[in-house]
């Protein structure tokens, strides 16, 4: 994949100061405001990260609608449920996404069941660093109600990889699980089967379970483990301060 270069104007937009100004006066937007505002400053240097269980989809589809163009990042960890392969190859066909794939460059097996940091850390985390370097802007679902890891989640957060900096983005950070819901069946767009028996959070199927009533969303994930993050949003820096004004 062909992307342009950076340029002086894309390095002061990202900025700490830039993207904290951002965040608080983009933070009371439309989840589609603030995916246009991050595609006009960073136009093809923008990704949107999808899952393809919930929250992901609704911001690829609003990608589609904005900019058709807009490279669609899925990480194949080789581990993911048929449900959810299907609804990709579904969703692709119908909103003609521009689906960019990748893949872990190595199989290491059944790493879960005796490490599983380290299986993340091969099938997601090195797949991710490898995809932010075509991209200054990284967009994903990652809302303030999954978790307690995540209810300080901005709207634009000041990032750095490996020392270069990164504009996190997350149009859906103050929306609920019910506003995705809603969202989602009042535009027709298909969603994973698997999120009607019960699973609420879809990662591989080794380390995934349907949540019970009265857990959090993010509950199934590495259930009894004491892990709650597979590492794709620790991995980077924030430099962004909490309590932005």
């Amino acid at each position: 994949m062909t992307t342009p270069t950076r340029d002086a104007t894309t390095s002061e937009l990202l900025s700490p100061t830039r993207l904290q100004e951002a965040a608080a006066q983009l933070r009371d937007r439309t989840p589609e405001e603030i995916l246009a505002w991050t595609l006009e400053r960073f136009p093809r240097r923008t990704a949107v990260t999808v899952s393809f269980g919930g929250p992901g989809v609704a911001l690829a589809y609003m990608a589609a609608q904005i900019e058709p163009s807009t490279p669609i990042v899925f990480l194949d960890t080789g581990f993911l449920f048929p449900e959810t392969y299907a609804l990709r190859d579904e969703l692709v066909k119908r909103y003609a996404l521009n689906l960019v794939e990748y893949k872990p460059l190595t199989d290491p097996g059944p790493l879960y069941e005796t490490d599983t940091d380290g299986c993340c850390a091969i099938r997601k985390v090195e797949p991710m660093q490898r995809a932010l370097g075509d991209f200054d802007a990284w967009v994903s679902g990652v809302r303030r109600d999954q978790g307690p890891t995540r209810a300080k989640t901005e709207v634009i957060e000041h990032h750095l990889v490996n020392g270069r900096p990164l504009a996190k983005v997350y149009p859906l950070a103050y929306w609920t699980r019910g506003q995705i819901w809603g969202y989602l069946l009042d535009k027709g767009i298909p969603y994973n089967p698997l999120l009607d028996q019960g699973y609420s959070s879809l990662g591989c199927w080794p380390c995934t379970r349907a949540t019970r009533a009265g857990e959090d969303e993010r509950a199934g994930r590495w259930s009894g483990s004491g892990k709650t993050e597979c590492g794709l949003h620790t991995f980077t820096i924030s430099s962004t301060p909490e309590g932005l004004p």
